[in-house]
């Protein structure tokens, strides 16, 4: 066993899931925090608890007063989940939800905490064009953000404590998750397997030259040991991506290629929100033929198709691509990268590997 005792909030989630694996296979030992059990095997443990309520923290947490790394992943999202971005109720419960965490686990044995933060700290959702590349220095758009309402909070917690923390910025994080708000390979994977069953082409409807940055969550996960391993990074933000630029269409085409669907680049735009929950009956039929793990389509995008529209049918895009810059990573040391198109493609096997697309 390793001498770390991780405990990664959200561990069901597209970033948890995936650190939850890495620290696993390092040895250490991981304790993994979500409100539903895992439908997958792994040699974490994992604890059952709703971070909303501060008791049902303590008492879960009551065995773990040992913990010495923390991987803030968990997620609060409102069932409309671009309005809910800027509610103040949304603000109020993520900053709860990680208090109720430290109330229960921070101890003399904690060591580094790492908090996950995103574009919109550089109000990439609020329908302004951001500075390109976005970086770390700049100064706050202040609006509600749970991320600036966390990070405020956690600056304070660490005055005069002997742990340290770091925040990591990734970009459109691509993992395996169930259930999750924001999964951008969950969405495009079971997209993909709905157009083949209905026998029509797989359609981006999007602009075509429209780019952006991955995160690839296992890369995510390697960042986040990095930042507990080095004291350089105390209380600094940064950006993490795959260090890579994709091109959305181009992507898609790649994606066809590999689920044997053809790609149309003509159509109307779409809402998959809108579009892709009259398919249940669709879906059904091709996991009860290919023994899929979830049959329910809702409980396995969960809101995904509503992030999916921000990225690929948005009519309010904006004419900037939101880019951010890396380069602060590389000078402290993370020089990690991936490729985006290969990672995705991966990520796809995985979920077929493990019975949730066919």
């Amino acid at each position: 066993m390793g001498r770390r005792k991780v405990v990664v909030a959200g561990a069901l989630g597209v970033i948890g899931r995936a650190a939850v694996d890495h620290f696993s296979a390092r040895g250490d030992r991981v304790v993994g925090l979500s409100r539903r059990l895992p439908d997958f095997e792994s040699e974490a443990q994992f604890v059952s608890v709703d971070l909303r309520s501060r008791e049902a923290c303590r008492r879960a947490l009551a065995l773990h007063t040992d913990v010495t790394h923390v991987i803030y992943a968990a997620l609060y999202e409102q069932p409309q989940l671009v309005r809910g971005w800027t509610d103040p109720e949304q603000v109020s419960t993520n900053l709860k939800m990680l208090q109720n965490l430290f109330d229960a686990v921070e101890s003399t044995a904690l060591e580094h905490v790492t908090l996950m933060q995103g574009t919109k700290a550089y109000g990439a959702h609020l329908g302004l064009s951001m500075r390109v590349p976005a970086k770390e220095r700049e100064p706050r758009v202040e609006h509600d953000n749970f991320y600036f309402a966390q990070e405020d909070w956690l600056r304070e917690r660490w005055q005069g404590r002997d742990w340290r923390y770091t925040i990591l910025r990734p970009q459109i994080v691509a993992g395996v998750a169930v259930g999750s708000a924001m999964n951008v390979v969950g969405s495009i994977g079971v997209y993909a397997a709905l157009c083949r069953e209905l026998d029509v082409p797989l359609f981006h409807p999007g602009d075509a030259h429209a780019v952006t940055e991955l995160t690839d969550a296992r890369l995510l996960a390697r960042a986040c040991e990095w930042a507990a391993g080095r004291p350089g990074c105390d209380a600094e933000a940064y950006n993490i991506t795959n260090g890579d630029v994709v091109c959305w269409r181009d992507l898609f085409g790649i994606v066809a290629d590999w689920s044997g669907v053809p790609l149309s680049v003509e159509g109307e735009a779409t809402r998959l929100a809108e579009t892709m929950p009259t398919h249940e009956a669709a879906w059904r039929r091709l996991s009860r033929r290919h023994d899929l793990r979830n049959p329910d389509l809702a409980s396995l995008v969960g809101l995904s198709w509503q992030y999916a529209d921000v990225l690929w049918a948005n009519p309010n895009a904006l004419p900037r691509p939101n880019l951010v810059s890396t380069v602060k990573a590389r000078q402290h040391g993370f020089v990690d990268c991936a490729d985006s198109e290969d990672s995705v493609i991966e990520l796809l096997e995985q979920m077929r590997a493990e019975r949730y697309i066919p």
